[in-house]
């Protein structure tokens, strides 16, 4: 099986990588809306190269979006999901189109250093206020949306497509609307539902999914529901300030990642 070299090499090895990409984005996309996702892709990559590790997390990744949209499903906003999805899926095309011509350095570490800025900035809101209550940010992010909602989810979109880093810049973009956590998990879970499934023909036309990548992805299904259901524990537990301080820190900790991924 080309690219599965270590499969046979080295099979533990191989093996505890894969569950701890696949455990990354399952506990991520239930407990946090999924930023903490953007750690299963460098993680698989330690064992399998980037288009085989695309097609065999895509059908993972679709199949923990339709748990999780199931378990938040009471809590999503519609208004969102309706600029999210649509600017979103918009920037998988343009991926599709420019997919052979994408510098992925480039894009992955410009999406890190807009992140680390993003969570830089709400530790300064933190130690230094500026007497901007949460939901006065949240009223000026909606005034700006529709100039907000096309960078930042097509960027999304775009980043998905190409290296399933998407879920900084739609982070960015939702964060400073302060919704409670579970609205935040829920609407977060469709949007990842929607562009992961908008991907299938794309990836299929590339043929990224392939045999082998499919048997590799159901050996890996136990994984999800342990996953999903410690993520929505940790959600359960925790409350709407110490949710978005965890949120901030994941996203500084994976933009930086991104930055030393490019360099």
């Amino acid at each position: 099986m080309p690219g599965f070299d270590l499969l046979h090499e080295a099979p533990v090895y191989f093996a505890v990588m894969c569950i701890l990409s696949v455990m990354a984005v399952s506990v991520s996309k239930s407990g946090f809306g999924g930023a903490l996702g953007a750690m299963s892709m460098p993680i698989m990559l330690f064992v399998l190269p980037p288009k085989v590790a695309l097609g065999v997390l895509l059908p993972l990744f679709l199949l923990t979006d339709v748990w999780v949209v199931y378990l938040w499903r009471k809590w999503l906003n519609r208004r969102f999901l309706m600029f999210m999805c649509g600017f979103g899926v918009a920037g998988q095309l343009v991926g599709w189109l420019l997919f052979d011509y994408l510098s992925d350095r480039l894009l992955t570490g410009s999406i890190g250093v807009v992140g680390i800025l993003t969570a830089l900035n709400y530790a300064r809101q933190i130690a230094f206020p500026d007497g901007e209550t949460s939901s006065e940010t949240a009223a000026r992010m909606m005034r700006r949306i529709w100039v907000r909602a096309p960078a930042w989810c097509g960027l999304s979109g775009l980043a998905s497509f190409v290296s399933l880093s998407g879920g900084i810049p739609v982070q960015i973009f939702l964060l400073p609307h302060a919704l409670a956590r579970q609205s935040f998990v829920g609407t977060m879970s469709v949007y990842f539902f929607v562009i992961n499934l908008a991907k299938l023909p794309f990836y299929n036309e590339l043929d990224l999914i392939n045999r082998d990548t499919v048997l590799l992805s159901a050996w890996l299904l136990p994984v999800i529901p342990v996953g999903v259901l410690f993520g929505r524990w940790l959600n359960r537990v925790m409350s709407d300030r110490i949710f978005y301080h965890f949120s901030h820190a994941i996203l500084f900790l994976m933009s930086a990642k991104l930055i030393y991924d490019a360099a």
